[in-house]
């Protein structure tokens, strides 16, 4: 910790991620958009891939079970995340706005994998769903999360 550089990159990523979350906190009401938007483009996806569903709201019935996407099935905490990486690592600001332009759709696209992943487990494996749900996607997304950062480092801000 003695180098300046990661002792800014942290102390930046520390304040991005504590002003989102303070944005986020007055916000949230606002932004149930994100739940239902979520939901609506879930069921989409699993209509595509032959699973009939039906939205109320925020809420996919899927035949016998119902999936309420709330705030955290979002992705929003995962952009959140990446965000404040991007903004606190040292890069141009046109280096940085290009890694939340591709960054962010990329996350939100891994975010759909996994609903779609849980909405399946849900269905075929449903003593599965909350291992699943509150373990191995949560310590995926980290990994992706990073995975998608290491990815902007190499391909855009060194190049």
């Amino acid at each position: 910790l003695s180098d300046k550089g990661t002792l800014r990159f942290v102390g930046l990523y520390l304040f991005y991620i504590g002003l989102f979350t303070l944005l986020y906190i007055n916000f949230k009401d606002d932004l149930r958009f994100l739940n239902t938007s979520t939901a609506a483009t879930l069921s989409i996806f699993l209509d595509m891939l032959g699973v009939h569903t039906t939205v109320n709201e925020a809420i996919i019935y899927i035949d016998l079970i119902a999936l309420e996407v709330i705030g955290e099935c979002t992705g929003i905490y995962e952009i959140v995340v990446y965000s404040g990486c991007v903004l606190a690592y040292p890069a141009s600001n046109v280096k940085r706005l290009t890694g939340i332009a591709i960054g962010i759709p990329v996350v939100l696209g891994i975010n759909m994998v996994r609903l779609i992943s849980l909405a399946f487990i849900g269905l075929k494996y449903p003593s599965m769903f909350n291992y699943a749900h509150y373990y191995l996607w949560q310590v995926t997304l980290i990994i992706i999360v990073v995975f998608v950062m290491l990815v902007w480092i190499e391909k855009v801000v060194r190049k």
